[in-house]
C-alpha cells in the first residue's frame, strides 16, 4: 500500500514537472517572440529573461526592459509578470522601484513603493477582462538631473467590469503636492488632501481578445460620486453623460462645495481659468451661492457647448 501510495506521488510530480517545464518553455517562446517584434519594430528590447516560480506558478522576470514611441519612452531597473499555473488568467506586474519616463525632450526619474499592476480575464474563448488594477504606495517624479518634483502618498486606479457592456472605473489620489514653482506663484496649497472618482463608463464593445478589432468606443460616463479636497477647496460631482452624434459630451454633472470662492481661486491657481474671466466667473456665480459660500450647480453640456449654470465656458469635451 504504501509502496503505491509512493508510487502514484512520484508519478504526479513528474506530471507536475512536467507540465511546469511544457508551460515554462511556451512562456520563454512568447516573450522571446515579443522582443523580437520590438526590436524589429524599433519599440523596445530588454536584457536578461528569467523564469521561475516551480512547481505553483510562473514567475518571468524582465531586466532593463524599455519602450519608446514617438516623443515617449519608459525603462525600468526590471519588471516580473507572475500568474499562479493553475489559473494563468490571473496575473499581476510588478515593477522596480526606480523607473525613468522621458516625455519629448524632458526625462523624469519615478521613484515608488510597491508598484504593481494585477489583471484578471475571464476564462473562455474571449478572455474578456474581468478586472485591472494599479496600485503604488509613496511615489515621486522629478526631472532627471534635480528639478521640480510631483508626489503622492498613494495611488489606486481599479477597473472591473459591471455587466451589460459596463465597467466601473475607480480612481483614488491621496497626499499629493505639485512643484514648489507651481505652488508659491499662485496660492496653491502644498499638498492635496484626495483626488477620488467613482465611474461607470459604457463601452462600444467588450474589452477582450478582439478589442483591437472591434475598437470599443466611450458611450457614456456616469460620475457616481468625484470629489476633491486640496487646501480650502472642496468640490463634490455626481451625474451623468454620453456621446451625441458629434461624440461631444451631452447631459449634466452637478457640483457642490461648501466654499465656491476657494475652488474659484484653485481653478484659477491651476490655470483651468484664465485670469482675465476669473472676476466676471465669480460675479455670476455669486448671486447663486448661499451667504455661507455654499454652492450647488449644474455643469451642463448641450448642443456641443459647455455651461457651468448661467456661465458659457465654450466647446463641450469630446468622449470619442
Amino acid at each position: 500500500m504504501r509502496r503505491r501510495l509512493i508510487s502514484a506521488l512520484v508519478a504526479l510530480a513528474v506530471l507536475a514537472a512536467l507540465g511546469w517545464g511544457a508551460g515554462a518553455f511556451a512562456l520563454r517562446q512568447g516573450a522571446d517572440a515579443a522582443l523580437r517584434s520590438l526590436r524589429d519594430q524599433g519599440r523596445g528590447n530588454a536584457g536578461a529573461v528569467t523564469l521561475a516560480g516551480f512547481p505553483g506558478a510562473f514567475s518571468l522576470r524582465l531586466d532593463t526592459p524599455r519602450l519608446h514611441q514617438g516623443l515617449l519612452a519608459w525603462q525600468a531597473e526590471w519588471l516580473r509578470l507572475s500568474f499562479p499555473s493553475y489559473a494563468p488568467w490571473r496575473m499581476r506586474l510588478d515593477l522596480s522601484q526606480a523607473q525613468t519616463l522621458r516625455i519629448g525632450l524632458l526625462q523624469y526619474l519615478l521613484v515608488s513603493e510597491n508598484m504593481h499592476a494585477a489583471l484578471m480575464l475571464r476564462p473562455g474563448a474571449t478572455l474578456a477582462l474581468e478586472s485591472a488594477a494599479v496600485v503604488s504606495g509613496p511615489l515621486h517624479a522629478s526631472l532627471d538631473g534635480g528639478g521640480p518634483a510631483m508626489a503622492a502618498d498613494q495611488l489606486a486606479l481599479t477597473l472591473a467590469a459591471a455587466g451589460g457592456g459596463d465597467y466601473r472605473l475607480e480612481a483614488s489620489l491621496a497626499g499629493f503636492s505639485l512643484p514648489v514653482l507651481l505652488q508659491a506663484p499662485y496660492g496653491l496649497a502644498e499638498r492635496g488632501e484626495l483626488l477620488s472618482a467613482r465611474l461607470v463608463l459604457g463601452l462600444s464593445a467588450p474589452l477582450d481578445r478582439h478589442a483591437q478589432a472591434t475598437a470599443p468606443r466611450l458611450l457614456s460616463v456616469g460620475v457616481e460620486a468625484a470629489s476633491l479636497r486640496w487646501g480650502e477647496a472642496q468640490l463634490a460631482a455626481e451625474g451623468a453623460v454620453r456621446a451625441d452624434a458629434n461624440g461631444r459630451a451631452e447631459g449634466q454633472i452637478t457640483l457642490s462645495t461648501p466654499d465656491w470662492r476657494a475652488v474659484v481661486a484653485l481653478a484659477l491657481a491651476l490655470r483651468l481659468v484664465q485670469p482675465p474671466y476669473g472676476a466676471a466667473l465669480s460675479a455670476e456665480l455669486a448671486p447663486l451661492a448661499s451667504a455661507d459660500g455654499t454652492l450647488t450647480i449644474e455643469l451642463g453640456f448641450r448642443g456641443g457647448m459647455a455651461w457651468l449654470g448661467p456661465v458659457l465656458l465654450g466647446a463641450a469635451p469630446y468622449l470619442q
